[in-house]
């Protein structure tokens, strides 16, 4: 069964100031990757999530 998305709200806080401990530490690709996968996941299970309670409505 498809799941057709009719609105996604992406919200972004923007900092100027980056922590020194960021910094200091430039990531590596296999870092950078690690990053973005984990963020994938948690958006992916919260639109799931979401997509869950309205269907329980």
């Amino acid at each position: 069964m498809p799941i057709e998305i009719k609105e996604l709200r992406i919200v972004v806080k923007i900092e100027e100031d980056i922590p020194s401990f960021q910094a200091q530490i430039p990531l590596d690709k296999v870092q950078l990757e690690s990053i973005k996968s984990e963020l994938i996941r948690e958006c992916t299970s919260k639109v799931l999530e979401k997509i869950k309670e309205k269907s329980e409505r």
